[in-house]
């Protein structure tokens, strides 16, 4: 809700402001009526006789500078002519140039914008509600929960982006580090008659092969001011490869207590479950499209209304070889090694029982809809109004395969169903064991021992398509609101102006998210659903909580109807055991040699020089893009049915109920600006969270690790409480061209959704010493979680100078009162082997915190076409967040040093931009595991990074454009680390994406 003090001079300049924001060379069009100057690199208004107008990137600095000048808060902006001239694939990448900002990448894209380090940050659309569709999601083998990633909101589509570091009354709560407004363009804003515009280009990834084609495109027609129509349309298809070290998803660490070599290997040291090297492509398709229309029957009303629509697909394609060190499937060092002081492996020998790899795809299909319908009146009187609806959509679904190759022995069942069958080996030429050699660093190195198959992984004689399974998730998410302000002027003169305004809002977002598993129907193949057995028939000790159904097809299991008494068994299974003798159940069995046309062989696999031989057979990831039509080809006799997991399963009900009161002092001709004012919050959640109906659940499958749970309650949490928010914002101009900023608020921000409502989810690794699935690691939500509140001070000094100078300087501050924090506490868990102690993650609100810091900043343009941007920003914050090691961490996701610079030059049609973005350090969380009867808990930092963007174009004539692009000139790589700089814990490498493209308007 957004109410300003209005005077004719000022709505001449932000009519003017506006105009040029939304036009000025954007990526999608220019006013024609402009042509470039000759051989001053600007442009001449046509018809102004001898009035200059300046276009271009300069030109768009100039408007937002102006835009940040004239506002009365503490804002940043990005025009729509600073987006379309850098590279930026999305709206997250548009604001990482700003003073304060940072953002968090994935798959060389950016996805989360932090204001000031924090992630805790509201999107609007217009001032109002906007869904993205990437509210909650996940990504990875690992399921990793994300939230509110801007990846999917093309920039084209937006005509200008405002970033609120402080806010006042009147505007939409949500922000622990500020507000994010994405805006449209409006027709009338146009010029008269028809205009046209867009943008062809061809954009590559490196170490990918195949261009991909992108455009844009937007029509405007504007009907004598008093009705007008604009039509914005994007479309990218984008390929990337990255190369990867993984397994922090794998909890089953060791250090002292349960390591296989404590007896040969006297010093203790850090051996993860388990090292994934992995060869990602990622393929993306995104079309966005927008519609405005705005009508002015009088010139005291106008209506509007606005469609925003985005659709992005995500193909995400892993081949992974995992290198087992701690318990499980690892013997442990053997010869010679070497750990340093902090226990760390630098290099050394591992005897392993197990060679794998992991095709992994993931298809991810996210669509939102956004709909606003607004109706403004002014009679240029005192009184002012204007009434807004919003309505927004968004589905995602989310399908993933996965398949094993085993390159050691592996042994299944014998052929036959029925009666106990001799077991045998698929790929018995494969050994039994391998030996691996490993060299520590960012990017590990592993070659193969002496006396193990140097060949291992790329010979087809070794390898066995093992196991198969495919899940997916599903979200649903919908908001409305409904909102009105009004504004009244005591007196409208320009000096000493009060101008009294109110608003009241209605709000309603849902969040329903399903994760499930495809499951295997084994009724048909005479599984028994133990669930059905008669009490009087079962023998204590044993369990009957199962149903015929499962989740893993590995040839290694045998059926579950081994497991019972004898009393209870078919003639057929008598004296069975399900991992020994058991009869053949999830057949068909496939090797490399059997079914080659199942197998794809990667090489230079991640980037060679990680892996023995640089190849690898794996299981072909272009089968694997329908998840369900792909595992129930493998298995046409069985069919397989998507079950929801009621643990990961919520529903998420948020409903809000706002007004504010606010005086605004000082007028146009005034020295100063003072806003004062309060909102007030009622939110009532409603939060649907799925817990085990008691302690000996039954599953639809054959374990817990093998379906998902049946007997479940849903406990309905409802939380109400309110907010006071006050607020104050001045501005004194203490003499020509500088400006002092004052503001102190308090503010809020929503809890992460999937900290709410997950439920007790639960992990299992197989021990392969007796085959049984034991317990390793969990995670639950937590529906008591309060929000994050604040209060937060704002001091700034703006020093203005010609048209394109700028020196600033601000203090900011943020008391917060609880940080939600992620502990680790030790839980037994029921397994196969009678149940363990195993690590479980779970938010809680944890103490406050303190965030402080400063901004510095500079921008210049100079008259012979060259200028630049910089800024820097240091961020210290303080919590009570520990590990074993460090107490008094920092808020996770927070730099203490983020800078950012940029050069351009534009002269004779001729333009070159760069940009260099940078953020130090930065502490990530925590991570925990159990080492026999302890429980260890380490940090997790991530290295600093910086990335190299820039472009350069020509312009051949005044409606056509040459453009190149490049993002991550430097291929940075992202690098994170557990406790120790030298115990590598993630890392990604670094990216470049090159475009080509011509502009055109008309």
């Amino acid at each position: 809700m957004i109410s300003k003090t209005l005077h004719h001079r000022r709505m001449l300049l932000a009519a003017a402001s506006v105009l040029v924001l939304g036009l000025a060379g954007s990526p999608a069009f220019a006013q024609s009526e402009q042509a470039v100057g000759e051989g001053t690199g600007q442009a001449v208004e046509e018809g102004a006789g001898d009035d200059i107008v300046v276009t271009g990137f300069r030109a768009s600095l100039e408007n937002a500078l102006n835009a940040k000048r004239d506002s009365n808060l503490i804002i940043e902006s990005v025009t729509a002519e600073d987006i379309g001239k850098f590279p930026d694939q999305n709206v997250a990448e548009s604001l990482q140039r700003l003073p304060g900002i940072q953002i968090d990448r994935e798959n060389g894209q950016g996805s989360k914008v932090r204001i000031r380090g924090l992630e805790q940050n509201v999107t609007l659309l217009n001032g109002e509600l906007f869904v993205s569709g990437l509210e909650v999601y996940k990504v990875g083998e690992g399921n990793y929960n994300r939230n509110d990633s801007l990846e999917g909101v093309p920039s084209e589509l937006i005509g200008g982006i405002e970033v609120f570091k402080s806010p006042n009354a009147s505007l939409l709560e949500g922000g622990l580090g500020g507000i994010v407004n994405l805006k449209t363009r409006n027709p009338l804003d146009l010029k008269k008659g028809l205009t046209v515009g867009g943008n062809l280009k061809m954009s590559n990834g490196s170490e990918i092969r195949g261009w991909k084609p992108a455009g844009a495109a937007v029509l405007g027609y504007n009907f004598n001011d008093r009705f007008g129509i604009i039509a914005s349309f994007s479309y990218e298809k984008t390929n990337n490869h990255v190369n990867v070290l993984g397994g922090d998803n794998r909890g089953n660490w060791a250090f002292a207590g349960g390591r296989r070599d404590t007896a040969t290997v006297p010093t203790n040291y850090y051996a993860p479950e388990y090292r994934y090297i992995t060869d990602r492509d990622q393929y993306r398709r995104r079309w966005g499209a927008s519609l405005g229309v705005n009508f002015r029957p009088t010139d005291e009303l106008e209506v509007s209304a606005q469609y925003f629509r985005s659709d992005l697909k995500i193909d995400t394609r892993e081949a992974s070889v995992k290198f087992p060190f701690g318990q499980g499937e690892s013997q442990g060092l053997i010869g010679n090694y070497n750990i340093n002081p902090n226990g760390v492996l630098l290099e050394g020998t591992v005897r392993a029982q197990s060679a794998e790899a992991i095709s992994f795809v993931d298809v991810s299909n996210i669509k939102s809809d956004n709909l606003q319908f607004k109706v403004d009146w002014d009679n240029d009187t005192n009184f002012r109004a204007s009434i807004m609806a919003d309505y927004s959509a968004s589905k995602m679904n989310r399908e993933v395969a996965n398949n094993d190759v085993r390159y050691t022995a592996y042994g299944v069942r014998g052929p036959g169903t029925s009666g106990p069958q001799p077991g045998f080996i698929p790929n018995a030429a494969a050994p039994a064991t391998f030996d691996f050699t490993y060299r520590n660093g960012d990017f590990p190195s592993f070659g193969i021992g002496a006396g193990s198959p140097q060949d291992l992984f790329n010979n087809p004689a070794y390898g066995f398509f093992k196991s198969h399974w495919a899940f997916g998730d599903r979200s649903d998410i919908k908001g409305h609101s409904i909102r009105a302000d009004f504004a009244y002027d005591a007196d409208n003169g320009n000096t000493n102006t009060i101008t009294l305004s109110a608003g009241f809002r209605y709000g309603q977002r849902t969040v329903d998210f399903t994760s499930g598993r495809y499951l295997a129907d084994y009724r048909g193949k005479g599984e028994l659903d133990a669930t059905a057995i008669p009490a009087a028939n079962r023998v204590p000790g044993f369990s009957y909580n199962w149903t015929p159904y499962g989740y893993f097809q590995d040839g290694a299991i045998g059926f579950k109807i081994c497991d019972l008494p004898e009393a209870n068994k078919p003639a057929a299974f008598a004296g069975c055991t399900r991992f020994g003798n058991s009869p053949a159940l999830i057949t068909p069995y496939d090797t490399l040699f059997s079914n080659p046309k199942r197998v794809e062989a990667i090489k230079n696999f991640a980037g060679g020089g990680h892996i023995p031989g640089d190849t690898v057979l794996v299981a072909n990831r272009s089968q694997m893009t329908n998840a369900l039509q792909w595992i129930q080809s493998l298995y046409p006799d069985t069919p397989f049915t998507f079950f929801s997991d009621p643990l990961q399963t919520y529903r998420v009900k948020e409903e809000t109920k706002s007004g504010y009161i606010m005086a605004d002092m000082g007028g146009a001709d005034d020295p100063y600006h003072v806003n004062v004012g309060l909102r007030l919050v009622n939110t009532n959640l409603t939060i649907d969270q799925n817990q085990p109906a008691n302690a000996d659940p039954s599953y639809w499958g054959t374990d817990s690790w093998n379906g998902v749970l049946r007997d479940f309650t849903t406990a309905t949490v409802v939380r109400r409480y309110t907010d006071f928010l006050p607020s104050v914002n001045a501005v004194f101009d203490v003499r020509d061209g500088d400006k002092i900023r004052f503001s102190a608020a308090r503010v809020v921000a929503r809890q992460p959704l999937v900290s709410l409502g997950q439920g007790f989810a639960t992990q299992f690794t197989r021990d392969p010493v007796d085959n049984l699935f034991k317990f390793t690691n969990g995670s639950r939500g937590n529906a008591d979680l309060d929000p994050f509140r604040a209060y937060q001070f704002d001091l700034g000094f703006e020093h203005y100078f010609g048209s394109q100078g700028l020196l600033s300087a601000g203090l900011f501050w943020k008391e917060v009162d609880s940080f939600i924090v992620n502990e680790t506490v030790a839980v037994f868990v029921n397994d196969q082997a009678g149940g363990r102690l195993g690590p479980v993650s779970q938010p809680a609100n944890g103490s406050g915190g303190r965030v402080k810091g400063f901004e510095l900043a500079a921008q210049y343009g100079f008259d012979f076409g060259f200028g630049f941007t910089a800024n820097y920003t240091f961020s210290d914050t303080s919590t009570n967040f520990s590990t074993d090691f460090d107490d008094k961490l920092p808020l996770p996701g927070v730099s203490k040093h983020s800078a950012n610079g940029q050069l351009y030059f534009e002269k004779y049609g001729f333009a070159a931009r760069a940009s260099y973005s940078w953020r130090s350090k930065q502490y990530l969380g925590n991570f925990g595991f159990s080492d026999g009867a302890i429980t260890r808990n380490l940090g997790i930092f991530q290295k600093s990074y910086g990335q190299l963007d820039g472009q350069i174009s020509y312009k051949l004539t005044k409606n056509f454009e040459i453009f190149a692009e490049a993002i991550n000139i430097t291929k940075a790589d992202t690098r994170v680390y557990l406790q120790f700089p030298e115990l590598p814990f993630r890392y990604e490498s670094g990216s470049r994406r090159v475009y080509g493209g011509v502009k055109f308007n008309f």
